[in-house]
């Protein structure tokens, strides 16, 4: 009973129809989307679980599709860790009689799939787990944050463009000096946009928020802190050079060999 299921959970048919189910279902996804952006908004600054609980739960009809996707993509996490897991298992025994070159070559797409598998597991952590925090910015102003760090605004500055005619007046760039305080130590550094700080494993980045009625006032124009500790993305990004790394080694030699 046991074999079935593995050799069932590790058929490459499965992993057909489960990357076919899953395109179906982010085709739905995307058609709920286009028709009611205002549902699927707070998802951007929001876990997964808590968006569900205020919003996704009235709307069950619209929002089923995200509760599948969780539930395809882990069978198909499953499916890949399987077909690549038998898929070693194979070769192994056969590691000395092939030389380590043709080895390494027939293993590589496990590898590939199992870094694959590690890119879910980070992707899944970024939905259910990340810290966001977005703080307008004010002049001495202490933003507290987990593990007891604080942020401190220490000064700002908004530089606009001089010439040539038809920038005059409009933003170049923006910059705030922050304190940044851990419980043990404090340091100075300069945050401007596009520049985001990264201390204690959190990325703290500045963003212009400009209202709708005007684009050029510098009174409607705020300046915003966008505070994040995403647990999954060092393993998305990892895993991705090393899965890159992989395929661009593996075909050449899969050509030689």
């Amino acid at each position: 009973m046991i074999k079935q299921i593995w050799n069932f959970c590790g058929d490459i048919k499965v992993n057909f129809w489960l990357i076919f189910a899953i395109s179906l279902n982010l085709a739905a996804g995307a058609y709920f989307i286009k028709f009611n952006p205002s549902l699927f908004k707070p998802l951007n600054h929001s876990l997964v679980q808590d968006w569900f609980i205020q919003y996704g739960q009235y709307h069950i009809g619209q929002s089923s599709w995200v509760v599948l996707l969780f539930i395809l993509a882990f069978f198909l996490g499953v499916n890949t860790f399987v077909c690549a897991a038998k898929r070693i298992a194979q070769l192994w025994p056969q590691r000395k009689q092939s030389g380590f070159r043709v080895f390494s070559v027939k293993i590589a797409p496990s590898l590939i799939h199992f870094c694959f598998l590690f890119i879910l597991v980070g992707h899944f952590f970024s939905l259910i787990a990340i810290y966001e925090q977005n703080v307008p910015v004010r002049l001495n102003q202490q933003i507290a944050l987990p593990e007891g760090n604080s942020i401190e605004v220490v000064s700002r500055e908004i530089e606009r463009y001089t010439a040539p005619a038809a920038f005059e007046g409009a933003l170049k760039q923006c910059s705030i000096v922050l304190e940044l305080q851990g419980p043990q130590t404090s340091e100075i550094r300069e945050l401007r946009v596009l520049h985001p700080i990264y201390w204690q494993g959190m990325s703290i980045h500045l963003d212009i928020i400009t209202k709708k009625h005007s684009q050029e006032n510098a009174a409607d124009q705020e300046l915003m802190l966008i505070i994040k500790k995403d647990p999954g993305v060092a393993v998305v990004i990892v895993c991705f050079a090393v899965l890159c790394l992989l395929m661009s080694w593996y075909f050449p030699q899969r050509k030689k060999t």
